[in-house]
């Protein structure tokens, strides 16, 4: 069985979670900084955007989390704090990086060459979701984000102590984490391409079309939503649900739905207004 503790110094240990976590905030802030240069931006406003970003990230993904099992922190409201044993929400996670981007962009537009401030969303677009999908190996550590009973042969075995209320009898689930990982993965290199492309074509931050802007985000908040909605049906950990759809599939419904009007509308509209011009 896994542990979530990957090395005790005794009074001190160090989690899994928080590792893998911590882990995927260097990593993504190595690839931000070279994506940085590659839009020429300056770089000495990277380290306290990434800063906020971290600082705010991880209270809004927990602040989600918290919301969305309100009935079990209101019993163990202590537990709130205990963010080593997981808990984040990725949709609070976003919304929180989109507004601290946003009001980030307001202060410092003309030190970023008042690109318009959704280039910053698709930059830290690849970040986020590489983030995502190392930092889901910390809920196998943890025993936790398993799906319905399988007998598949990369089914995961968990622990009588952490499986959930009614599934006492099984073993083995389907690994949710590992599926949502894989799927970050593979957005991940294709948003890291769509990055390429875009900086192989003798890029200016003055030559970006108003329509090409922001589309690499939205890009991946379709294809993320995409997965998440289909491997909720997989899922059994209790979450409020309408119409036999958890709260996280409607979640991922409408960001589905509003990106692709989004993308529609900028990507088409807005492109044939501009060559018209």
């Amino acid at each position: 069985m896994s542990s979530p503790i990957l090395y005790d110094f005794g009074p001190i240990s160090i989690h899994w979670y928080g590792f893998l976590i911590s882990l995927s905030i260097i990593i993504g802030y190595l690839l931000g900084q070279k994506l940085f240069r590659r839009y020429q931006l300056p770089g000495q406003l990277f380290f306290d955007l990434v800063f906020y970003l971290v600082i705010f990230g991880l209270l809004g993904g927990r602040l989600w989390h918290v919301l969305s099992e309100l009935s079990y922190y209101q019993k163990f409201p202590l537990a709130i704090f205990q963010i080593w044993q997981g808990g984040l929400a990725i949709h609070g996670t976003i919304i929180a990086g989109i507004a601290v981007l946003y009001f980030y962009y307001r202060r410092h537009h003309q030190a970023l060459h008042n690109i318009s401030w959704q280039i910053l969303l698709d930059i830290f677009s690849p970040l986020i979701v590489l983030g995502q999908a190392i930092g889901r190996f910390g809920n196998y550590f943890n025993q936790e984000l398993y799906g319905q009973p399988t007998n598949l042969p990369w089914a995961i075995p968990i622990d009588a102590a952490h499986r959930l209320p009614g599934w006492e009898n099984f073993s083995f689930f389907h690994p949710i984490f590992l599926y949502e990982s894989l799927w970050c993965f593979l957005i991940f290199i294709l948003l890291i391409f769509l990055h390429r492309r875009r900086l192989s074509n003798s890029y200016e931050p003055t030559t970006l079309q108003p329509y090409q802007s922001g589309l690499i985000f939205f890009l991946y908040l379709i294809s993320y939503s995409l997965g998440r909605f289909l491997i909720g049906f997989l899922r059994i950990d209790p979450q409020a649900s309408w119409l036999s759809l958890r709260l996280d599939q409607w979640v991922s419904a409408v960001l589905i739905l509003a990106s692709a009007a989004y993308c529609i509308y900028f990507f088409y509209c807005r492109q044939r207004l501009v060559k018209s011009n």
